[in-house]
């Protein structure tokens, strides 16, 4: 559904190419640059969704210098930075692979992509990465706010694989809420409003939303790689509640063929 550095197969991949930046610094200090493209795969939680699966194709990028950091996911702009510990400032796009336009019933709603600002704090410790992000929109698409919480675990079975395990919760305000779960009453009758923290139905102020990823990275040549990512994102009860959305969980996959320069 929503596709971020965590969140469905476009901000899986973004987090499948992180490691090259670690691996990369010995060799290339000055700056990264990946091209590629790849294949997803993410289910429609969505109600009378047309088709249960939705498929296409993606353009792929990743730039990193000593200073900042530009792939799908958005820009993040190094502030501080120790062996240990790293404070980013982010400008994130918010659009979505899966939305209402791809329902029978509320291809009416409207979900134009957003542009959040904020900022992100990451400490490092042998193969895990524990980071907090904190999210705001800025150009008033959903007027919510959102805090990520993501802790990567890294190995390197053999010198050509990588692999990566992800664990996420991300906590979203009442109006990004809606904006993603829910239905306003402006867009719907009163009646069928479901808006978080206001309609009876909807109680909660906001929603958790747990998430678990998996990321390999595979080098075919010096400089040719192959990225696969697959994650799965669980809604709590007030989000099944919604009449927007119809299961309890969407996944996604996504694998890509990049080359590096």
């Amino acid at each position: 559904m929503i596709l971020r550095l965590k969140g469905a197969a476009l901000a899986a991949c973004a987090l499948a190419l992180h490691p090259f930046a670690a691996h990369a610094e010995t060799e290339e200090p000055d700056h990264l640059l990946l091209l590629g493209a790849g294949v997803y795969a993410t289910s429609n939680p969505y109600a009378s969704a047309r088709e249960k699966t939705e498929t296409g194709v993606l353009p792929l990028f990743f730039y990193q210098n000593r200073y900042l950091t530009a792939d799908l996911s958005g820009l993040a702009v190094k502030a501080y930075e120790t062996r240990h510990f790293k404070l980013e400032g982010r400008i994130s796009p918010r659009f979505q692979l899966v939305d209402p336009k791809d329902t029978r019933d509320f291809a009416f709603l409207k979900r134009d992509t957003g542009v959040d600002v904020g900022a992100r704090f990451s400490g490092m410790a042998g193969p895990a990465t524990l980071s907090l992000e904190v999210l705001a929109d800025a150009t008033g698409e959903t007027e919510g706010q959102e805090l990520n919480l993501d802790l990567t675990l890294a190995a390197r079975p053999t010198e050509r694989l990588s692999l990566e395990a992800v664990a996420g919760l991300s906590w979203k305000d009442e109006k990004l809420a809606t904006w993603l779960y829910g239905l306003r009453e402006n867009e719907v009758s009163s009646a069928l409003a479901y808006e978080f923290g206001r309609t009876p139905r909807a109680p909660s102020g906001g929603v958790l939303v747990p998430s678990l990823g998996v990321q390999a990275r595979y080098q075919l040549t010096e400089r040719l790689y192959v990225i696969a990512a697959a994650e799965v994102e669980v809604f709590d009860k007030d989000i099944k509640n919604s009449p927007l959305i119809a299961k309890g969980q969407t996944t996604a996959g996504f694998v890509s063929l990049v080359r590096r320069f």
